[in-house]
């Protein structure tokens, strides 16, 4: 196998855009591997089967490398925990893989979906599936038309803010 065979499949498409979970690396790859705690970690190939809790959303439960910085699921715990920052308040939810990598507004208080079934529950996993159905269905993801992103555009050209 040559070395080139390597560097084209090294890592997840790093723009977001696309499919997020053909991975060749493994998290040990990664140069922050030894001193990182995000339990979701863009190199893990089951990241689409774990969650992240917002508790513990200091700046090491969050991918640091920046390399992909620009996937969705890292974007938005960025943005959670931004708009938490300040929050004392103790929390008892959860994000899923899912519902982090889509665009969607995140406002202050967000809650993800519960983490604790009531206890007259007998499916449990059942019980998950429904709530977090009903969290996606509460958060739309963000679509912007032509229109919106050719708008957007022109106004940040005549700001001076982007060159196209």
């Amino acid at each position: 196998m040559e070395t080139t065979d390597d560097v084209r499949k090294e890592c997840i498409n790093q723009h977001g855009s696309g499919p997020e979970t053909s991975v060749t690396r493994t998290p040990q790859d990664c140069k922050y591997f030894h001193t990182c705690s995000a339990s979701l970690c863009p190199l893990d190939p089951d990241v689409s089967l774990k969650i992240w809790l917002p508790e513990e959303s200091d700046t090491e439960e969050i991918c640091r490398n920046t390399e992909f910085a620009g996937l969705q699921f890292v974007i938005t715990q960025k943005k959670i925990r931004r708009a938490l920052r300040n929050r004392k308040q103790e929390r008892n939810d959860y994000f899923t893989y899912e519902m982090l990598n889509r665009n969607f507004i995140v406002r202050p208080g967000i809650r993800g979906a519960p983490s604790d079934p009531p206890e007259n529950v007998k499916d449990s996993m059942a019980w998950y599936v429904k709530k977090e159905k009903i969290w996606l269905t509460k958060h739309p993801e963000i679509k912007l038309s032509k229109d919106d992103i050719e708008k957007l555009t022109s106004r940040f050209k005549k700001e001076g803010e982007v060159s196209l």
